[in-house]
């Protein structure tokens, strides 16, 4: 069985979640959310589907919600 990466390196889970957040949240240029609620939706799908291996996202991610910016 393969380890998990540690909660906070690159590519965790962890910074999953924040990138989808990150990635899906909208600002407008007054700084303010469009949709949050869209964005955290979409991190909570990724944790369920972490946690529960029969629940199947939808619709399904795509690269750009779930693409890291990294060091």
């Amino acid at each position: 069985m393969k380890a998990s990466p540690a909660p906070c390196t690159f590519g965790s889970d962890l910074e999953m979640v924040f990138a989808i957040f990150a990635n899906v949240l909208e600002v407008d240029e007054g700084g303010q959310t469009l949709n949050d609620g869209d964005a955290r939706y979409r991190a909570a799908q990724w944790v369920r589907a972490l946690c529960d291996p029969d629940y199947q996202v939808e619709p399904p991610f795509e690269a750009w919600e779930t693409e890291l910016h990294g060091p």
